[in-house]
């Protein structure tokens, strides 16, 4: 059955009254864009200008977009034939007023595969940019409060522990056992205060776009075989076996050995605190594997592998949120160590997973990129 001449118009019909009642301006137009066939009223609501005016000019469209935004958005309508894009930007419009859109467009080709038509949508997102805007405000406003308590209180605590140190080295008098005890444990408190103050300021850096990253030759055996030793002794304490598997063919990556230890050192050490007596600990390592499957690969997983409780669904959904335990009587820590790992994963290119299942044990893996695609000395 053909479809007739009123039925065209029929659908055409339709098409119009459901795209009017949409909140998302919805437009046609030619190639050059010298022409607009299709403007629907959401256009007047978002630019505050008729459809009319669109139509009678529609280079007018570009005219109510933000001066600083104008450029950007008329190489992305140019270069339209050679692909899509995708696009935000502000309109201001003639009241003043500034909105800010989300604008994707297609090209729509015949059936010979020719460019026929331009087809764009515009929507509104002003609400959702506002909301990104307050998290950033809020987000600036935190790191400037952990920045400034974290020096005021540093200094202090610097100043308490040298004290402490020349009384523990009896300058004022010879100390019995029990009062060197004393002053060993207040310094050791101290220097946990002063270990969670440097997280805390890791923390600020990574939020702020400022934490340091220095990419060299990294040979992760090696890392990985150290890491291991220098936890030996706290995992012999704690009667916990602590084995190592990486093969010998492991290879170099780019990265920062230092942040790769800062990583690598809470993985290890979380495992060994919640791992029950006469558990196990166990550090893999292992090659990505490239798309032709060479060992090489295209990175390297480190994975830390413990029999403890395991941690449930509902809390591996929190476990990268700064200042989350889950157990506050079980260990030590202030539950910003995973977070603050997570944020150098990324700045290296790399991320944190982890499997769990209560009863059953976590496997915490860490994967990184043999390259940085960085200069040598980057602040992300």
């Amino acid at each position: 059955m053909s479809m007739t001449l009123d039925d065209e118009h029929e659908n055409e019909n339709y098409f119009r009254q459901i795209a009017d009642n949409i909140d998302e301006f919805i437009w046609l137009s030619d190639v050059g864009f010298t022409t607009h066939y299709y403007v629907n009223r959401a256009y007047e609501k978002i630019w505050g200008r008729t459809a009319a005016s669109l139509y009678a000019d529609p280079q007018s469209l570009l005219d109510g977009i933000h001066s600083e935004d104008r450029d950007r958005v008329r190489q992305a309508l140019l270069g339209m034939p050679d692909g899509d894009y995708d696009i935000e930007f502000r309109v201001v419009r003639p009241d003043g007023g500034v909105r800010w859109v989300w604008s994707r467009g297609v090209p729509v080709r015949n059936e010979r595969g020719e460019i026929v038509r331009i087809a764009g949508i515009t929507e509104d997102i002003t609400e959702r940019k506002r909301a990104e805007m307050e998290i950033e405000r809020i987000a600036e406003s935190r790191t400037g409060l952990i920045r400034g308590f974290t020096h005021d209180i540093k200094n202090p605590l610097g100043a308490a522990d040298g004290f402490l140190s020349l009384l523990g080295e009896g300058i004022y008098g010879e100390l019995s056992g029990d009062q060197a005890a004393t002053i060993e444990r207040a310094r050791k408190a101290i220097g946990s205060a002063l270990d969670l103050i440097a997280h805390l300021l890791d923390l600020a850096r990574a939020e702020s776009g400022e934490l340091e990253i220095q990419p060299v030759p990294v040979d992760v055996r090696a890392k990985v075989f150290a890491m291991a030793e220098a936890f030996r002794p706290q995992a012999d304490i704690n009667g916990l076996s602590l084995d190592v598997d990486v093969p010998p063919w492991m290879p170099s990556i780019q990265s920062d050995p230092a942040r790769v230890q800062q990583i690598l050192g809470n993985l290890i050490s979380n495992a060994i605190k919640y791992t029950q007596r006469g558990g196990h600990v166990t550090i893999h390592a292992s090659a990505e594997k490239s798309a032709s499957g060479s060992n090489a690969g295209d990175g390297v997983v480190i994975e830390v592998i413990d029999d403890g409780p395991g941690i449930s669904p509902e809390n591996q959904k929190k476990l990268f949120r700064e200042f989350t335990r889950f157990d506050p009587e079980a260990a030590e820590g202030a539950g910003i160590g995973l977070a603050i790992s997570q944020r150098i994963a990324r700045a290296l290119g790399g991320t944190i997973t982890v499997e769990s299942e209560p009863d059953s044990g976590s496997r915490f893996s860490l994967s990184l990129p043999l390259r940085l695609h960085n200069s040598p000395r980057v602040v992300v």
